[in-house]
């Protein structure tokens, strides 16, 4: 099996008896290149197993790695335009909140002049119940004298 037509899905066991991690290489020699590799640290005695994944890039050519960075295939160009897709959909966001933000402040007005209105009513009718009370208590009190 060579190393282009490896199977990610299987799993290495290395010579320390551990399944090995799959990870991803930040060399600049190897930059972004994914490997098997030991799961324990060199520190705490591993074996350093490490089995490539990915093909070596010294017999790509390299005006097909160019072409595949020119036609959006970089990855860097990928999240620049994701992270101008999100800053678009925040200020679009930020504008429908400003402008839901308007509409709860008129509607906040509204219904503060709704409630000064309403409490009104209620005071004018109290007054002609009071007055009612007091032509009916008048009334009463001529009728007993």
């Amino acid at each position: 099996m060579s190393q282009s037509s490896v199977n990610i899905e299987e799993v290495d066991v290395c010579k320390c008896g551990y399944y090995s991690r799959l990870k991803t290489s930040r060399t600049p020699l190897n930059p972004g290149r994914r490997f098997f590799g030991c799961k324990a640290s060199k520190e705490n005695g591993a074996c350093g197993y490490f089995r490539w994944i990915d093909p070596s890039l010294e017999n790509v050519d390299e005006s097909s790695l160019m072409n595949r960075f020119i036609d959006g295939h970089n990855p860097i160009d990928r999240l620049k335009r994701k992270v101008k897709e999100l800053e678009e959909e925040r200020d679009s966001l930020k504008f429908q909140l400003n402008e839901n933000e308007e509409k709860m402040m008129v509607l906040n007005k509204k219904l503060k002049e709704v409630k000064l209105q309403r409490d009104w009513e209620n005071v004018k009718f109290n007054r002609v119940v009071i007055v009612f009370l007091c032509l009916l208590t008048i009334k009463w009190f001529f009728n007993i004298v």
